[in-house]
């Protein structure tokens, strides 16, 4: 395997208490920034609303659509550009959401209708094209938000199970515990960031939790590997050299997967999918950080207050 460190003998356990601290930080940042921000921000797929894609044959920047839109009285639009599909031609995806001026006035005229005409108004050189248009209710979105926490409850259920059964019921708690801690630090960042969840976002938020799951599954069956071989040793020191013997592998995996999303935040900025690369990018970084410092540290303190019943005897 290729080594990016030599062998390791940080001791982790030493430091649980900082990093409980640290973590229970972050999640009251993350509770304050919610709180001031009246909770996450919703997109059209949660909310309802109207989206339309526009293809444009002249070269045309999302500024200049967007100071349109601010004329019809709409300063609530999302805007991104969507990959090109033929040369010289520009796509846009506009996102507006309901209960608002240009969406009333859509109610009496089509919504992209009144989009298209006040564009070529302005610029009269453009060959416009609706390519895609869409409309979601505001009672379809409120069904859809209950549905996405309810696949996130079974999700950390099914997760807490397969670790109980395959590894040990403690892991399982801290496995849970860890990916709780990733997601609800995120969705702290991305709130505070004015990112809007939606259906993309939730499938990141989704992949967060997979990553973050395997990377917990790894620290956690090598951590049990060492207790089966080292029954003599502490629990603490089992742990320890637990982590130390994954974390090159850890380090590598993180890095790796890292690089290429920080690469999308870069290079895909004003894009659709620059939330997503931006969730992955955050999660990365603190699901290694939670893998490493909350998992095994939460089973040490589980241990110590509820001890096995091999080490009562």
């Amino acid at each position: 395997m290729l080594q990016i460190l030599k062998e390791t003998h940080v001791r982790f356990s030493k430091f649980r208490y900082v990093t409980f601290i640290l973590s229970g930080a972050l999640i009251v940042f993350s509770l304050i920034v919610l709180l001031i921000k009246g909770g996450p921000s919703y997109g059209i797929d949660f909310l309802g609303g109207s989206k339309i894609a526009l293809s444009f044959s002249e070269p045309i920047t999302t500024a200049e659509i967007r100071t349109v839109l601010n004329d019809l009285g709409e300063r609530e639009v999302k805007i991104f550009r969507i990959q090109d599909v033929a040369e010289g031609t520009s796509t846009f995806q506009v996102q507006i959401p309901p209960k608002t001026k240009l969406m009333e006035e859509g109610e009496k005229r089509s919504f992209s209708k009144i989009v298209i005409d006040a564009l070529v108004e302005r610029y009269p050189n453009q060959e416009i094209t609706l390519t895609g248009e869409e409309t979601v209710s505001a009672a379809f979105g409120k069904e859809l938000q209950w549905k996405a926490i309810l696949a996130l409850l079974i999700g950390f259920a099914l997760i807490l199970i397969y670790i109980g059964i395959r590894i040990d019921f403690r892991f399982g708690i801290g496995t849970v515990i860890a990916v709780i801690h990733d997601v609800w630090i995120t969705l702290g960042i991305v709130t505070l960031l004015g990112i809007r969840l939606d259906i993309t976002t939730i499938a990141a938020f989704l992949t967060l939790i997979g990553y973050s799951v395997n990377d917990s599954i790894v620290v956690s069956k090598q951590i049990q590997e060492r207790i089966k071989t080292r029954r003599g040793e502490p629990l603490a020191v089992n742990v320890d050299e637990g982590i130390n013997q994954v974390l090159p592998r850890t380090l590598i995996t993180s890095l790796t997967t890292l690089f290429v999303a920080l690469g999308l935040v870069i290079f895909a900025s004003g894009t659709a999918i620059y939330p997503f690369a931006m969730i992955m990018t955050i999660g990365i970084v603190i699901g290694t950080y939670s893998s490493d410092f909350i998992v095994a540290p939460v089973v040490i303190e589980l241990d110590r207050i509820f001890p096995s019943r091999k080490k009562k005897h």
